[in-house]
């Protein structure tokens, strides 16, 4: 039996970032979810994560908002982070493959209708981190 988190039917309607190599901070696309709720996956295929000098950290976080443009009100709804991490129970985390992380579009009553990827690059960074991203039910 395949396991359930590895095979998901992709939309590129849902696709938030296509391959390619990040070695700085940046916003994605907005996308429109929708006035209702949302319950996903944020799944994130990882080719590549430079961890060469031990300082690299890669925070991929799915961000929602009510604010068409993402201007204010956003909230955190999905997070992964990849590279050295700095809380002593983590260890380095940069093996490639598909890493899946739940999420719904609604905090505390609020559902949050425009929705994009944010990646925070910190560290001494040569190469960065490659990898896709989007949306699934």
């Amino acid at each position: 039996m395949a396991n359930l988190y590895s095979q998901f039917t992709y939309d590129t309607a849902l696709g938030l970032k296509a391959a390619g190599l990040l070695a700085a901070s940046t916003d994605g696309t907005i996308l429109d979810l929708g006035a209702g709720l949302v319950e996903g996956y944020l799944v994130i295929d990882l080719t590549a994560c430079e961890i060469a000098t031990g300082d690299e950290r890669y925070t991929i976080s799915l961000e929602g908002s009510n604010a068409s443009a993402m201007s204010s009100g956003s909230v955190c709804l999905a997070k992964k982070v990849f590279g050295n991490l700095v809380v002593p129970m983590d260890s380095a985390l940069s093996a490639s493959g598909r890493y899946v992380v739940p999420f719904r579009n609604e905090e505390n009553g609020d559902t949050f209708r425009y929705v994009r990827l944010s990646t925070l690059v910190a560290g001494t960074i040569a190469t960065g981190i490659n990898f896709s991203a989007f949306i699934a039910k």
